[in-house]
């Protein structure tokens, strides 16, 4: 059986690529609040391939989301906070993931 550690690491990169996956298929939303969380999400997506991602790197593509969250709220993008709302929690739970490897 394989160590939990390796399993984890496992995990996380896939779910980085499952990020790159997502941002290929963005919401159609203008404003530099979103260009940011997209690009934030992008970077973080790229770092797919290393096996050591540090939890710090999920703090950039975290903060913009949040921000991209309240800009849809603010402009009334029910879609786009739900998918923010969305990829926050997943970043979320994938940041836990990377402090427990």
């Amino acid at each position: 059986m394989a160590e939990p550690s390796s399993l984890l690491a496992t995990a996380l990169r896939e779910h980085l690529r499952y990020y790159r996956a997502l941002s290929e298929h963005l919401p159609e939303l203008e404003g530099d609040v979103v260009a940011t969380a997209h690009e934030a999400m992008r970077e973080l997506a790229s770092a797919g391939g290393d096996a050591d991602v540090l939890p710090s790197a999920f703090l950039p593509p975290l903060e913009a989301v949040a921000a991209a969250i309240q800009y849809c709220e603010f402009t009334g993008h029910s879609e786009g906070v739900r998918f923010y709302r969305y990829w926050h929690a997943l970043l979320l739970a994938d940041q836990a993931l990377c402090e427990a490897i």
